[in-house]
């Protein structure tokens, strides 16, 4: 007679736990073994050595123009990417040609930085940093094994959505850090219903001084 007592509680309490973990704390949050997806950024370093002249001298010689214009080209460089130099040992002025160079070609250069091994012999190394963005693998529709009673999301919902986010953005950078020169979309929709005013035209003013007006009107009999 006591054990059959003691089996129900037991029973109870083994019931009562197997139900509570079948069920989700929260509705938002996904279930364990879910995968939440994103895009992945990385900052890369494109390095290229730019050799000093034969000559000595701290201008760009055109071999050089082209070695740079070879680099660039085949990096299939863009606005996005940034340009910087390391030449510890190269001459200021050595410095200032290449910069004035790389500004003439319209590409974005954020200064001398230290990166890398340190060249050698007056060499100057052109770097071009980009970011490059991983979308994620979508696809991927793996059972729901867990009681979804609460219909929680399921696994890589709004993966495609991320995914042609990465594939469409012209700066995989604005992914970590968005731009801050005032061209928002509440600004680019505020210039369409606010149109900024357009200077006028040239005018034209018309005068009606020394014109007199008929005192009989015209004779619209037949002769």
């Amino acid at each position: 007679m006591y054990v059959k007592r003691t089996l129900k509680p037991i029973a109870l309490a083994l019931s009562l736990l197997s139900l509570g973990a079948c069920q989700h704390t929260n509705v938002g949050e996904p279930s364990l073994g879910d995968t939440i997806a994103r895009n992945s950024v990385q900052m890369v370093r494109l390095p290229f050595e730019v050799m000093i002249e034969e000559d000595g001298t701290a201008s760009l010689s055109n071999v050089s123009k082209t070695a740079i214009n070879n680099f660039l080209t085949s990096s299939e460089v863009t606005y996005a990417d940034v340009l910087m130099l390391d030449g510890p040992t190269a001459s200021p002025n050595r410095i200032a040609a290449i910069e004035s160079y790389i500004r003439e070609t319209g590409l974005v250069y954020a200064g001398t930085s230290v990166l890398g091994a340190e060249p050698q012999n007056g060499a100057v190394m052109l770097y071009i940093e980009r970011y490059v963005v991983t979308t994620p693998r979508c696809g991927e529709w793996l059972p729901e094994y867990s009681n979804n009673s609460r219909n929680n999301d399921s696994p890589f919902y709004g993966c495609a959505n991320t995914a042609n986010l990465g594939l469409m953005v012209a700066n995989p950078r604005d992914l970590i850090s968005g731009q801050s020169a005032g061209n928002t979309t509440a600004a680019a929709v505020g210039a369409i219903y606010t149109p900024s005013p357009k200077e006028k035209g040239p005018s034209m003013t018309l005068s009606m001084e020394g014109l007199t007006a008929p005192t009989t009107a015209p004779s619209t009999g037949n002769r």
